[in-house]
């Protein structure tokens, strides 16, 4: 008897933060269940419902442990901060379809009074406005009905029953409570310590590893993750942003009078029969390269295995083994466009919208600032294609726009999960049964086909794009932001960001295709150039130093430019490749062959 009495306490002791806040406790998740059902969060987007508990349990006993003359008001700050942010995402999603994101709050901060003005009064008699307002005041009513009279009722129906049913029934809530409590404090644990290490961050470097497994299931959660996320991002472009203002360009040659620098996404150069892969999936760069127009490199690696990173990383002239950060440097697109090169940027990720996930805002967030994409660009895309194809008919949309000297950026979406859909059914070329793999299950197959299927599809995309420069004097170059794990070494598909880089990984995630191809006339003009880089296609590179080597292509001379990173010069000297600023490359896959 005397342990139940003292398991009695223990439990009411335990639950004693939701019996002495159950009406807050309940509508605060409820509001959050609701804004999952009413903003149609995407099938893959889980709610987590016992992260949801945990949260509010912890605001609970936040209340309880606060002195009582304090409680009260506390709970009414939080029961406003829920609704306010709450009701502010509503609308956000009924009249723009978005949510908080870090680009909302971006595109906010950069309002003016005047903007804001027009704003509001464009929108307060917005039908969708009161339709929100009515909906979330009447759970507001209700909620301060229970908060009112809740109390009293309870109490009255509490009386009805025997104090014996009475205590057991307390007793049983009490365990039940407690229990399905600590299970939720056990399965969210590792999500828990994500959202501890994501606020924790002192810079963006390593955000795209440490969202991975993180959903912000709730609008509070969301708006502070937005709010983080600027906060980490601002720094770095207003160290960029002075860099910028310091460009200069002493002069230039426009050696390559056409550079075009197509970024793939998501490659693993196993499955490129340019490199060995014994499946057709590269039949029109095998037969460029048999003709002598392409030129692949067969040992280049990627400083990183997620795309922000990366981008940053090749888009900077500062490189990954330098003191400092990537915004030490400067974006090299801003210094062809200094020296007279007409800058275009066609990508499937980066466009200039509010609805940008969070890794394309990562990668992107200084590209779409609005005075460093008007120092980097003369022309960008306004269209989102379903198919990589579709950035074609963005270049030859924009013809008329050139100038004599042009640098083309192109930015696929590539092999980028889902592989399924990034190629059409129409050309799709590997069936499931032509897979010979007995350790995959049929799903696995799947996938790898799809892999395949959109390998070939890109290698399509690829042909067009040398054709649209056949006849010009232009250089090509294509290299994807990183690889891609596909059932190779490792039973897995997508990118593992384990911070223990094996070599399996690192083949799979970091040794990246890169290669070269010039136009006829391109080879005619430049000889020497075009026999120089057949004669380094074997050495060793490492892509954060692109910059360098495309401004050596442009004959850009700047104090930016550093020759000794610049592969195709005679000054050019070999630097640590560094994966993701821990591993040495060399050194890791020197010592897995001992």
């Amino acid at each position: 008897m005397k342990y139940i009495t003292t398991l009695r306490k223990v439990l009411l002791w335990l639950s004693y933060p939701i019996r002495k806040n159950p009406f807050f406790f309940a509508f605060m998740y409820l509001l959050v269940v609701l804004s999952f059902f009413y903003e149609k969060l995407p099938t893959g987007e889980m709610l987590f419902y016992e992260g949801l508990f945990v949260d509010c349990y912890l605001l609970c006993a936040l209340l309880v442990l606060m002195p009582r003359k304090i409680a009260p008001w506390v709970k009414r700050i939080f029961y406003f901060l829920g609704y306010g942010i709450t009701f502010v995402e509503w609308f956000l999603w009924a009249r723009f379809w978005l949510r908080y994101t870090p680009t909302t709050i971006q595109l906010a901060l950069e309002t003016n009074s005047d903007e804001a003005s027009g704003f509001f009064h464009a929108y307060l008699w917005n039908t969708k406005l009161w339709d929100v307002t009515w909906k979330i005041g009447l759970i507001a009513i209700i909620n301060l009905l229970f908060e009112l009279y809740g109390a009293k009722m309870f109490r009255a129906l509490r009386k009805r029953v025997p104090s014996r049913p009475r205590s057991v029934m307390a007793m049983l809530f009490g365990l039940g409570c407690i229990s399905y409590t600590g299970y939720c404090f056990f399965t969210t644990r590792h999500d828990k310590a994500h959202f501890i290490e994501y606020f924790s961050l002192n810079g963006a470097e390593r955000v795209e590893r440490v969202m991975g497994p993180i959903r912000f299931y709730s609008p509070v959660y969301r708006l502070l993750y937005s709010l983080k996320f600027t906060q980490l991002t601002a720094g770095e472009v207003e160290i960029l942003r002075e860099n910028m203002h310091k460009i200069e360009v002493d002069s230039c040659d426009f050696t390559c009078p056409n550079i075009v620098f197509v970024i793939g996404e998501s490659y693993n150069k196993r499955h490129s029969q340019l490199y060995g892969h014994t499946r057709q999936t590269t039949p029109n760069q095998l037969a460029l390269s048999e003709k002598g127009e392409l030129i692949p490199f067969t040992d280049v690696v990627t400083p990183w295995n997620v795309t922000s990173n990366a981008f940053k990383s090749f888009l900077s002239t500062h490189a990954d083994d330098q003191e400092g950060i990537w915004a030490d440097g400067v974006l090299f697109p801003a210094l062809f466009k200094k020296a007279g090169y007409k800058v275009s940027f066609f990508t499937q990720q980066f466009m200039k919208t509010s609805r940008l996930a969070a890794a394309d805002f990562n990668g992107s967030f200084f590209l779409n600032d609005h005075e460093l994409d008007s120092l980097c660009f003369d022309i960008r895309n306004k269209t989102k294609w379903t198919q990589d194809i579709g950035l074609l008919t963005e270049h030859k949309n924009n013809k008329g726009a050139y100038g004599q000297n042009n640098l083309f950026i192109f930015h696929f979406i590539g092999q980028h999960v889902e592989y399924h859909d990034r190629c059409p059914d129409s050309d799709r070329y590997f069936k499931v049964d032509s897979i010979d793999r007995p350790d995959l299950s049929l799903g696995d197959k799947a996938i790898v086909v799809d892999y395949d299927n959109a390998t070939r599809y890109n290698d399509k995309v690829l042909l067009r794009i040398t054709e649209a420069f056949a006849d010009q004097d232009a250089i090509v170059i294509y290299m994807p932001d990183h690889g891609e794990e596909v059932f190779d070494e490792i039973n897995a598909f997508g990118r593992l960001h384990d911070s223990n880089l094996t070599p399996p990984l690192v083949r799979a995630e970091f040794e990246i295709p890169f290669w070269v191809w010039g136009s006829a006339e391109f080879r005619n003009n430049h000889k020497e150039l075009f026999q120089r880089i057949k004669e380094i296609a074997n050495n060793p590179f490492k892509t954060d130093d692109v910059a360098h080597l495309l401004l050596g292509l442009g004959g850009i001379h700047t104090s930016w430019y550093d020759a000794t990173r610049d592969w195709l010069s005679p000054d050019y000297q070999q630097h640590p490749r560094i994966l993701k600023h821990t591993t040495d490359y060399d050194s890791l896959m020197v010592s897995s062959q001992n």
